[in-house]
C-alpha cells in the first residue's frame, strides 16, 4: 500500500565485567548488514567515517552489541519509486563496561529518509538523523558533557 507502519525490537547480550572467567556476550552482534538507524549501530557509518567516540572508551560504532533496542517507523510511498520513512529509536546497554559507569542509556534517535529507486538495482537515498545522546557515552563521570549528534547523508546504492 501507500502507507506503512512497523517496529523492531532487538536484544544482544553484553559481557558482565565482574565475571572475568566468563564471557556472556560481546561475541555475537546484529550483523554487518543490520543498520537500524543512521547513527546508532550503523556499520556503514563506522566503515566510512570511523567510530564516534565518547569518554573512557565508550563509542558508537559497528554492529549492534550489548543492547536492548526498540524502534517505531512509519512511511509513505507517494509514487512507486519514492519511499519516505520516519523512525524513532531507543537503545540502552545490557551491561556497563565497569561497575562505576554513569548510565546504560545509549539514547534516542530520530531519522527521516527519502529513497528514490532509479532503476531495479540503483537507488538514491537522502537522510537526516538526530541522536539525543544518552549518558552511556559519559563513561565513568557524570561531569563529562556529551552533546547530541546529527547527520545529513546522501547515498547511491547499487545492488546485484
Amino acid at each position: 500500500g501507500k502507507f506503512y507502519i512497523g517496529g523492531s525490537v532487538a536484544y544482544v547480550s553484553g559481557d558482565d565485567p565482574s565475571t572475568l572467567d566468563e564471557q556472556e556476550g560481546g561475541v555475537l552482534g546484529g550483523g554487518l548488514d543490520y543498520n537500524p538507524c543512521l547513527i546508532m549501530f550503523n556499520n556503514d557509518l563506522t566503515y566510512w567515517v570511523g567510530r564516534q567516540g565518547g569518554y573512557n572508551g565508550s563509542s558508537n560504532g559497528g554492529v549492534m552489541t550489548n543492547a536492548y533496542f526498540g524502534q517505531l517507523r512509519a512511511g509513505v510511498r507517494p509514487i512507486d519509486k519514492l519511499d519516505i520513512m520516519a523512525s524513532v529509536s531507543y537503545a540502552t546497554a545490557d551491561k556497563t563496561p565497569q561497575a562505576v559507569w554513569d548510565s546504560r542509556e545509549y539514547g534516542y534517535e530520530i531519522d527521516l529518509t527519502a529513497t528514490y529507486k532509479i532503476t531495479n538495482n540503483l537507488s538514491y537515498m537522502l537522510g537526516l538523523g538526530y541522536l539525543f545522546t544518552g549518558d552511556y557515552f559519559k563513561g565513568t563521570s557524570s561531569a563529562n558533557d556529551v552533546q547530541n549528534d546529527f547527520l545529513v547523508i546522501n547515498k547511491l546504492t547499487l545492488t546485484f
